[in-house]
């Protein structure tokens, strides 16, 4: 399988109750694994397995102890997602991020929520 990592971005100034926008990058392929079959004798036959399928299954953000957003995946999300969400910065806490594919296989990404 090719390389799997995480990479968060915050802003560079934060104010406490500030709304700030989290950006997510994660580098992980999506695809179903099937091909089309052109001269399939039935519909039920149109499609076969090519490949093994890999896609991502879940994204938990934990601000401070607490898990604040979980985002539920399947194969229709593009090669290498980029995600955006809003938070409000109302503590000092690391901001942390667990991708979780298909297989179980996990990376995650920590900041720091840090008022300017």
């Amino acid at each position: 399988m090719a390389e799997f990592k995480v990479q968060l971005r915050l802003p560079n100034q934060i104010q406490q109750g500030d709304i700030i926008e989290v950006k997510l990058k994660i580098q992980h392929p999506s695809t179903t694994g099937l091909t089309l079959v052109e001269d399939a004798p039935n519909p039920f036959q149109r499609f076969r397995r090519a490949e093994p399928a890999q896609f991502l299954r879940e994204v938990q953000v934990f601000y401070g102890d607490e898990q604040i957003s979980l985002f539920e995946m399947n194969s229709a999300a593009s090669d290498d997602p980029l995600m955006a969400f809003k938070l409000r910065a109302d503590k000092q806490a690391p901001l942390r991020v667990v991708v979780t594919n298909h297989l179980r296989e996990t990376q995650e990404a920590t900041a720091p929520v840090q008022f300017s």
